[in-house]
């Protein structure tokens, strides 16, 4: 038996489990493990004011 502390659940809403699955598919993985995958990538991302700060100077440097 798992240890209880080894999982815990997560709702989300169905207009976001829809795509969740279509992603996950998409990438041979269940939805449990895109989420664990999508959350290992953004631990190590700014936070999203710095996420949107960084993409506008980006779009400014493609526009000169």
């Amino acid at each position: 038996m798992t240890e209880r502390r080894t999982f815990r659940s997560v709702a989300v809403p169905m207009a976001i489990w829809k795509p969740l699955q279509k992603i996950a598919k998409a990438n041979n993985r269940s939805p449990a493990q895109q989420i664990a995958y999508l959350v290992d990538i953004a631990k190590d991302v700014p936070t999203d004011k710095q996420i949107l700060q960084r993409y506008a100077a980006v779009l400014e440097k493609g526009a000169r």
